[in-house]
């Protein structure tokens, strides 16, 4: 079976594909529509499109068919990147980081500890099983630093919420920064993996772009999709990872955050 990676960081390469598969569904009529009337063809509002409500599924179907992976890219602090290797990414596992929370801040009185889990208590349900992934480790670096700096952002908001009485308020999420080793695990997402609406959100991306280019009206880039998937990854998925440098810092004054761990015991 040929695999095909859809990559969001190779744009032309996925525009360029598109009439491979497509061209029945973005029939000449449609074509020739935007063409002719050049309107603002953006990802969030499909008014654009002539018979959105078919159009716009079809493509999706059709766009899932033809790759079989999508590319992504998972931000993360490991203690060890052997266990991704040998597990897998697997989804949020709470009680998992719980135990891990504990542990790190095992000289925290117990009585913080409960509570800030307490405050958590809502948030277990909704992401439990998780995984988040990029589509740009580019973007990610920019926007999603906090993920590769300090790693689980579960763990993260578990450390913001410690507060300790009578005592200087230590901002405690600094103490993730001394654990594991900042990473960007690089994935192929098997299409099946895919829920159906992140299916769909990144079809609604490329059709915009499409449409721009159909228009000769483009509108600026828009961010790449992202993944939130409610499964296990096996170790097959994973197909590479680095440790960058600098990555942008918002926890912090200075702005910028500097890894000097560029190597681990798992790199090449």
């Amino acid at each position: 079976m040929i695999e095909r990676v859809l990559d969001w960081r190779n744009r032309r390469a996925w525009l360029n594909a598109l009439p491979r598969y497509a061209s029945q569904v973005l029939t000449p009529p449609i074509r020739q529509h935007i063409e002719t009337t050049r309107p603002e063809c953006w990802s969030d509002d499909f008014r654009w499109l002539p018979n959105q409500e078919e159009v716009l599924p079809a493509f999706s179907e059709k766009l899932w068919s033809y790759y079989t992976h999508a590319k992504a890219f998972h931000g993360c602090r490991p203690e060890s990147l052997a266990t991704y290797f040998e597990e897998g990414l697997r989804g949020q596992e709470p009680d998992r980081i719980l135990q891990t929370f504990r542990r790190l801040y095992a000289d925290v009185p117990t009585s913080a500890l409960n509570k800030a889990i307490r405050l958590m208590g809502e948030r277990r349900g909704d992401e439990r099983g998780s995984i988040w992934l990029s589509t740009d480790d580019h973007q990610m670096i920019r926007d999603h630093g906090h993920y590769i700096i300090s790693g689980s952002e579960y763990l993260l908001a578990l450390a913001a919420n410690i507060h300790v009485e009578d005592t200087w308020e230590d901002d405690y999420r600094l103490r993730l920064r001394d654990v594991g080793i900042p990473t960007i695990l690089e994935v192929d997402i098997p299409v099946d993996l895919i829920p159906a609406r992140e299916r769909l959100a990144g079809a609604r991306v490329i059709l915009s772009h499409w449409g721009q280019r159909r228009a000769r009206r483009l509108l600026g880039s828009s961010s790449s999709p992202g993944y939130r998937l409610s499964c296990n990854l096996p170790p097959s998925s994973i197909k590479a990872h680095y440790h960058p440098g600098r990555v942008k810092d918002f926890h912090t004054p200075f702005g910028l955050y500097i890894n000097k761990q560029l190597k681990c015991d798992m790199c090449a």
